[in-house]
């Protein structure tokens, strides 16, 4: 049967009214006991067309007669609209808490609930040039950089390579964190014209830099190393017959040797790289 109320009629009832059919509904329905539809109520009705709802979900409009269900997924989710439809997700991260520093090779897993890091990758410093008597080495360059920011699959092992400083004369290694972010190391200054070794570069990751050059070795005080991310390098003890000095920060080239008039002398080795995990 059909229960059609126009116009200004209405039921009122204070015991269980039935419908078995369709019911349309154009004036006021006064019910002071139980109702029961054997069928559907739609979204044109007033109703939500679905027989169940799961406990937590959400009604999402989906045009003039339909409703979505959007389940209320992981703890901390929150609704998120691509401009179109409405789904349950993790909140977007407000930033990056919790940090992780390699300064030597091994195996980085990110958490289960991580999606996105930030990685700085530093190549490792070149050393400085050893000299035979009469020369003036230049200084080694540093290591190049590569910073990823982006999405990650989480609960998965990411390797990682962390490049070693260059003894006197010894070209930097290079730094990687998987096949997200890449960077070479400095190259040695020179023994033989004194000009200060290249700078690594970066590769891939989101932006890439390149190290500064050794200093040239045509003056002394010159010859020092090429300055990372995190600083300058080593220098060349003023003054003559002298070792080239170490540099003491990540990712720095060693300081080129002075061996005039007297040698040999030996570069200063640069300091090996590093790979830091923000997440």
């Amino acid at each position: 049967m059909a229960l059609t109320l126009d116009g200004t009629a209405g039921i009122s009832t204070t015991g269980a009214l039935t419908v078995s059919g369709a019911a349309q509904l154009s004036s006021t329905l006064g019910v002071t006991g139980t109702t029961t539809l054997t069928t559907v109520l739609g979204v044109a009705s007033g109703g939500t067309g679905a027989t169940t709802l799961t406990t937590g979900s959400v009604l999402i409009g989906a045009g003039t007669s339909a409703v979505n269900l959007v389940a209320a997924g992981s703890p901390g989710n929150v609704l998120t609209s691509n401009g179109t439809t409405w789904t349950s997700a993790a909140a977007a991260a407000g930033g990056f808490s919790n940090m992780t520093v390699f300064t030597s090779p091994g195996t980085f897993t990110t958490p289960a609930t991580t999606t996105k890091i930030k990685v700085t990758v530093l190549g490792g410093g070149g050393g400085g040039a050893t000299v035979p008597t009469g020369y003036i080495g230049g200084g080694g360059g540093a290591g190049g950089g590569a910073i990823y920011v982006g999405p990650v699959t989480a609960s998965t092992p990411y390797s990682v390579t962390v490049g070693g400083g260059g003894g006197g004369s010894g070209a930097g290694g290079t730094s990687s964190f998987g096949a997200l972010a890449s960077a070479t190391g400095g190259a040695t200054g020179s023994n033989a014209y004194g000009l200060g070794g290249l700078g690594g570069a970066g590769s891939a990751g989101t932006f890439q830099f390149t190290g500064s050059a050794g200093g040239t070795g045509e003056i002394a005080t010159t010859n020092c190393g090429g300055s990372s991310l995190f600083g300058g390098g080593g220098r060349n003890t003023p003054g003559p017959n002298s070792a080239g000095n170490n540099a003491t920060v990540y990712g720095a080239g060693g300081g080129g040797a002075n061996a005039v008039p007297t040698g040999p002398r030996a570069g200063g080795s640069g300091s090996g790289g590093v790979v830091i995990v923000e997440f």
